[in-house]
């Protein structure tokens, strides 16, 4: 049953974004307990069963609506928490103003993730409001501390209170947005994410005057060496079965049956990236995100090394990121950094890994999701989406839940007119996703609790 939608439920479920985004939520330090205490106060007022539980100053906010026999179980999920805005003066209206200009919405967390949070909300309210009746559970979380790595948020919950979030079916961030390409409109759903794996390495040498460098060992110059290395060092190519057909439905939208030939023959470890080469010179961001989708990553980014322009260090440290297809785990990771820096002397340690994870791409829920969108998107092509970065999916996979990327917004917008703003300057969201996303979770939600 589709529900009716009024304006005035747009301008509620816009008024409910704008008060999140007011609240800030900068991790660090996080302090996500004031939005789940706002979001407490709506859901009390619809009278909707609710909690706000974690650690304190860092609680996450859960809201469920039973259904008649309890499953299967959807989870809306979402997280409350941003990244930290670097420089306000670069922001055409103060970050936490949630400031709207014709149908733009300004702020951080706009669409990183309260946008997902407001939605989710505004659905979950309606069905509750319009006295619609479920056969399974809906249940609704905004949580804390996904920016940086969910330990007080879906690391938490799913490890003290999993009954009170576990789901067969999880919707989550990492999906949804629209990308025009040849005159076609492609929706991506994040059926999976990269593995995590950071390093911390250190080089060692002597220390001495700057005056004489022959008789020092810069430690600094080794440093140096390895980040070089592993800069130019090529992880082993892997194309997974998803990212392949992803790739085919770009090269048909660009050029046509020559452009799924040309993709089916060159998208193999030894001509991808010629082939991404070639995409390049149209289309960067997605050559470069292919790229990044077919082998592990490796991006050094922090280096410490010396205190006194007249002293030669004898120690300098430094921090590399690197993400993992599905099928790498940690030893992989280490085994690789160990021989791009061989040579060096430079030591490396493990720092922090997660797993990378995913979800199948045949299943009913992943048709219910794509009949539902073509019935609002109309003539749209759906395709599935390894992401470079994590969300908190992880966790809800690890449940045994099949979870995805996928709050999709209005076909209208033009997601490469939002991206730079995502853990960027001025971030934004249109208004028109606002309505869009909301009636698209009510009728996902009708149709997979029914």
């Amino acid at each position: 049953m589709t529900l009716a939608f009024s304006k005035d439920d747009l301008a509620e479920a816009t008024k409910l974004l704008q008060d999140l985004v007011r609240i800030d939520t900068t991790n660090p330090p996080g302090n996500e307990g004031k939005a789940s205490e706002f979001l407490k106060s709506v859901f009390d007022k619809e009278r909707i069963e609710c909690e706000v539980v974690g650690p304190k100053e860092r609680e996450s906010f859960i809201a469920r609506l039973p259904g008649k026999t309890g499953k299967p179980r959807l989870l809306l999920l979402s997280h409350t928490d941003v990244v930290p805005v670097t420089d306000p003066s670069r922001w055409k209206y103060p970050p936490f103003s949630g400031t709207i200009e014709g149908e733009w919405l300004y702020g951080r967390g706009s669409c990183d993730d309260k946008f997902d949070a407001a939605v989710e909300a505004m659905a979950m309210i309606l069905l509750k409001r319009l006295g619609v009746k479920l056969n399974g559970t809906l249940i609704y979380a905004a949580t804390a501390d996904e920016e940086a790595g969910a330990q007080y948020g879906c690391g938490w919950l799913t490890k003290s209170v999993p009954d009170r979030v576990k789901a067969e079916y999880v919707l989550n961030e990492g999906g949804g947005n629209p990308v025009k390409l040849g005159g076609k409109i492609f929706y991506m759903i994040g059926f999976g994410e990269k593995g995590v794996c950071g390093f911390k390495l250190k080089a060692k040498g002597k220390a001495g005057h700057g005056s004489i460098p022959t008789l020092a060992d810069n430690a600094n110059l080794k440093m140096a060496e390895a980040f070089i290395k592993l800069s130019r060092f090529r992880p082993d190519i892997v194309i997974l079965p998803e990212v392949k057909e992803a790739l085919i439905e770009y090269g048909r939208a660009l050029m046509g049956d020559q452009g799924e030939r040309i993709v089916r023959e060159m998208a193999t470890p030894e001509k991808i990236d010629t082939l991404l080469g070639q995409v390049a010179s149209m289309e960067r961001e997605m050559a470069e995100t292919a790229r990044a989708l077919t082998r592990m990553t490796i991006s050094p980014n922090v280096i410490r090394g010396g205190n006194k322009v007249n002293v030669i260090p004898d120690i300098c440290e430094a921090e590399v990121d690197t993400r993992v297809l599905p099928g790498q785990d940690e030893k992989y990771a280490v085994n690789v950094i160990q021989k791009a820096i061989e040579g060096t002397g430079v030591e490396i340690e493990s720092t922090r890994y997660k797993a990378s994870s995913a979800s199948p791409m045949k299943t009913p829920f992943i048709d219910t999701l794509s009949q539902i969108l073509k019935r609002h998107a109309g003539e749209v092509t759906i395709v599935s989406q390894l992401n470079t970065g994590m969300t908190d999916s992880l966790f809800f996979r690890q449940l045994g839940a099949e979870a995805y990327g996928f709050i999709p917004t209005a076909p209208t917008q033009d997601f490469k007119e939002i991206l730079p703003g995502v853990h960027g300057n001025n971030e934004k969201i249109d208004i028109p996703s606002i309505e869009f996303a909301t009636k698209y979770l009510l009728d996902v939600t009708q149709e997979v609790l029914k």
